[in-house]
């Protein structure tokens, strides 16, 4: 059994002439513990992709089977619970709560997992001491640098211990260093075993991948393993 596959993926936006093809009949296979780069041109499909394997989106045909339970039949409710409990997201533009804490923004998917106040207060503390975050739990977002906010965007994703990380574009406005040592973070992150998936324009960030999925108008151009 596939770790994750996906099996004639079709994701269709809009109606009639306003129809958009995003997906078409996608069809990938990923094992546990990869690092995979998916690339191609903006419009082409990757984030749509993204979503879809994070759950945050359903296909229009086609079927998503993670572990042996078919994703894509799951109700909006079935859904979140299998975010929860299986995926870790990460974006461009960090998507953290303005209006919290840097304590309270890792602390949120626990909170939604059910988790005890004292095992909330353990989680946090081991993330931002493993993010260098420790000093910063008070502070709210606009008081953070971009490396700091993405930082803090990953250990909010890695709170509920997710088996699949996603990333969408995570060094696209943090400068080269700082970008460089995001993706460090990622690669330490597969090297223990989880499976990172990162949307990138970024070749130089494809090539620290295993593999790379290109994609084109919708479709997987190419995939290959560069390592």
């Amino acid at each position: 059994m596939d770790f994750l596959e996906l099996k004639n993926i079709c994701k269709t936006f809009g109606r009639g002439e306003n129809e958009v093809k995003a997906l078409k009949d996608i069809n990938i296979k990923i094992g546990k513990g990869e690092l995979i780069a998916i690339t191609g041109k903006s419009g082409c499909g990757k984030s749509t992709l993204l979503n879809i394997i994070g759950g945050l989106s359903l296909p229009s045909s086609g079927a998503y089977i993670f572990e042996g339970s078919k994703i894509s039949s799951y109700n909006q409710n079935e859904l979140a619970s299998f975010r929860n409990r299986n995926i870790g997201f990460v974006v461009q533009s960090f998507a953290l709560i303005n209006d919290m804490t840097i304590f309270d923004n890792i602390a949120l998917p626990l909170k939604y997992a059910g988790k005890k106040s004292f095992e909330i207060n353990k989680r946090v503390k081991e993330l931002t001491d493993k993010m260098e975050l420790s000093d910063k739990t008070s502070f709210f977002p606009s008081q953070l640098s971009g490396g700091q906010c993405q930082r803090a965007s990953i250990a909010r994703a890695l709170a509920c211990n997710p088996r699949v990380f996603l990333a969408d574009e995570p060094t696209g406005a943090l400068d080269e260093q700082t970008g460089k040592n995001i993706l460090n973070i990622f690669k330490s992150l597969n090297e223990g075993g989880m499976t990172v998936i990162i949307v990138t324009h970024d070749l130089e960030i494809a090539s620290m991948c295993n593999r790379r999925i290109e994609m084109k108008d919708g479709t997987i151009f190419n995939d290959y393993n560069l390592k």
